[in-house]
């Protein structure tokens, strides 16, 4: 297969262009003169195919690269020009195997079934989200984030994560395969780097094998690209199994693939080196409702490389969050001989600090031929429970006929990440006419890391007492994606009260990767006392003159409220003067009424001028509506009111029931 328009157009029509501050790093947004979506920085750019046609499938490359390197600018990390295709993510479900994106007719993925994209690529909270629903049993979000690199510590680095969730009501068998066209610049072959491993053929890891990241490159001489994936750590979810081989047989096979262990990356059906990574999270039940992330991370690589007739290159995590006494982290060594001549009896050795520990520091690597790479790993262990903030480390080659070399390399230590959260009431609640205003109401999650480091793929659900709900259409549960060190992050809920009142127990449940739960309580969010209320209420707007007809509504609120005592009975008078208003008739309000049938109602006695008595049962259960509506006639027009007289309103338990009264003062 020829690939498409290998030579990149570097001028393209830029359609939109944005630039913006996420958290300490900033990022551009563009529409690229391919209908690609790009999100990027100063070292790599995500590029986001936007057509129907693969919709959401995805490429990375380098825009500046490594701050130190002048050769690897505009460089594929990931195949896509000029339209991203060969790289997708397949989604398996009760034994079927799902495309994620848009449908194609193409290689690489052809052979998958297909759901719908329910939301295109956007931009999101500085990332590019992607959404497509699988046959009405589950919701796959595409999120790419620039991250982090473990070994640089720059925003080199894309995080790649699937969050799925179980939007039926059975539960769902659901894995995962994320396959990656890698390529650097223009070598599609450069050696896979795992552990101790140079892998140029078909080759399986399974988990207990997986190191933290596996790099790339083609020389540690003279490096174009040098790149990374991550396997395990604080920000991906480690994969079940692990295959490299060509791009050509994982193009064909959606899940399952034409597999030959000790083959060379030979495209399949042709006759070029093309290599590609499969990752595989095996299928796991997946409860109605609930959701899972798969996590893994691509991008630059960070080797601190010093050249020589004996290059050196050395790489390990920039940084390490020291949590468990026992914590092991890789510190690996790349030797080139660059002479012309084979290097003999070659040697190399770890120098740590005594915080630092680990086996066989010193090693034997034989002869090298002229241009032979090989490499080296340690497993480095803390020696004690104290650790200094950073440490250096130093690996020195030499051999018996070459001059030696060395690298020295930092590490810092950091602690894990420590969540705060506080909650609060967003609006000024109040009570108007014996509602609460507004309702629903926004309640606002402030969350902390104090710790010394990032918790990924953070969630948040709020946890409601009785008598409140959720709005309509508003989730419980929110993702606020990765919060750092340091960073504050606020999560906002629409909240509806159902005739509750006073001081209430709230909670929000916070998770992050790896198990990280912490359940924040709270009991000091009050709503406002909402007790029994009867008000006058006139339903004509406009002007009224002697002669006209008005009409005034007896309205009740929270007559029968849960949270206190239920109005059985009552009795009162309404005052009016008869010199300005003639009461017509008086007709029962819908408390009296239950489907189309009227229930038991007394008459108010209308017999004494400027007087209505008022005496009735409750006979429903309603909570608030119109008790009776009073219709006079206006006989002069002028300021007047309507008053309560002589009220009684009494309780189921025969206990007299404390009213809130509100007259009416208007100009009949």
């Amino acid at each position: 297969m020829q690939r498409e328009l290998m030579v990149f157009l570097v001028l393209s029509i830029i359609v939109l262009c944005t630039s913006t501050v996420y958290g300490i790093e900033t990022f551009f947004t563009e529409i690229d003169q391919y209908n690609n979506l790009r999100l990027g920085n100063d070292y790599i750019v995500v590029v986001m195919n936007m057509d129907e046609n693969g919709q959401g499938r995805f490429a990375i490359e380098t825009t500046g690269g490594a701050p130190l390197r002048s050769n690897d600018e505009n460089k594929p990390l990931i195949y896509g020009r000029p339209k991203p295709w060969t790289s997708y993510t397949t989604i398996w479900i009760n034994g079927d195997y799902y495309v994620f994106g848009g449908s194609t007719g193409r290689r690489a993925g052809k052979a998958g079934k297909y759901g719908e994209v329910i939301q295109p690529p956007h931009i999101k909270d500085g990332s590019i989200h992607t959404t497509t629903k699988f046959a009405d049993k589950l919701k796959v979000e595409q999120i790419l984030t620039i991250v982090k690199s473990s070994t640089t510590g720059l925003y080199d680095t894309v995080q790649i994560k699937y969050r799925v969730e179980n939007i039926s009501q059975e539960v769902q068998k659901v894995g995962m395969r994320i396959m990656l066209d890698t390529m650097l610049g223009q070598n599609d072959g450069a050696p896979f780097r795992i552990g101790n491993d140079a892998v140029t053929t078909d080759k399986v890891y399974y988990k207990k094998q997986l190191p933290a990241f596996w790099q790339a490159f083609d020389s540690i001489s003279h490096p174009n690209v040098t790149s990374q994936g991550s396997f395990t750590g604080s920000g991906v979810t480690a994969p079940d199994k692990v295959c490299l081989a060509d791009w050509g047989s994982l193009a064909d096979g959606v899940w399952d693939f034409d597999f030959n262990p000790g083959e060379d990356f030979l495209r399949k059906g042709e006759y070029e080196i093309d290599s590609a990574i499969a990752m595989y999270w095996v299928p796991e039940l997946l409860e109605p409702g609930a959701s899972r992330s798969y996590i893994t991370n691509y991008g630059l690589g960070g080797i601190t490389i010093v050249p020589g007739l004996l290059s050196l290159g050395v790489t390990s995590p920039a940084e390490v969050t020291f949590d468990t006494p026992d914590k092991t982290f890789p510190i690996i060594a790349y030797v080139e001989n660059t002479s012309e001549i084979k290097a003999k009896k070659v040697k190399i050795r770890l120098s740590l600090p005594d915080s630092l520990k680990a086996e066989g520091k010193e090693k034997s690597l034989g002869d090298l031929e002229p241009g032979e790479i090989t490499q080296v790993a340690w497993y480095v262990k803390t020696a004690g429970n104290e650790l200094p903030p950073k440490v250096s480390y130093l690996v020195k080659v030499e051999a018996e006929n070459t001059d030696s070399n060395q690298v020295k390399r930092e590490i810092k230590f950091v602690g894990p990440p420590n969540l705060e959260t506080t909650l609060k009431m967003v609006d000024e609640l109040r009570v108007n006419r014996g509602r609460l205003e507004p309702n629903p109401f926004k309640l606002e999650a402030s969350i902390s890391n104090s710790g010394g480091s990032t918790l990924y793929d953070v969630s948040t659900e709020l946890i409601l007492p009785p008598g409140l709900l959720l709005a309509t259409k508003e989730k419980a549960r929110k993702y606020p994606g990765n919060i750092q060190a340091g960073e504050t992050v606020k999560v906002r809920w629409q909240v509806k009260a159902l005739q509750v009142e006073g001081q209430l127990p709230f909670a929000v449940d916070v998770r992050g990767l790896h198990g990280y739960k912490e359940i924040a309580r709270f009991d000091n969010l009050n709503l406002p006392e909402l007790g029994p209320l009867m008000y006058l209420s006139l339903k004509e707007e406009d002007k009224v003159e002697a002669g006209d007809y008005i009409t005034v509504d007896i309205i009740g609120v929270n007559i029968r409220n849960d949270y206190g005592d239920k109005i059985d009975r009552l009795k009162f008078n309404l005052k009016y003067n008869p010199e300005y208003l003639k009461p017509v008739s008086v007709s029962p309000g819908d408390f009296f009424i239950k489907g189309s049938n009227l229930l038991p109602w007394s008459k108010p006695d209308l017999s004494e001028s400027g007087l209505i008595k008022f005496a009735e049962n409750i006979p429903t259960e309603k909570s608030q509506g119109i008790l009776a509506s009073i219709h006079f006639k206006v006989l002069k027009v002028g300021e007047h009111q309507i008053e309560w007289e002589e009220t009684k309103f009494i309780s189921e338990d025969n206990d007299d029931v404390e009213v809130s009264l509100k007259g009416l003062k208007f100009i009949p």
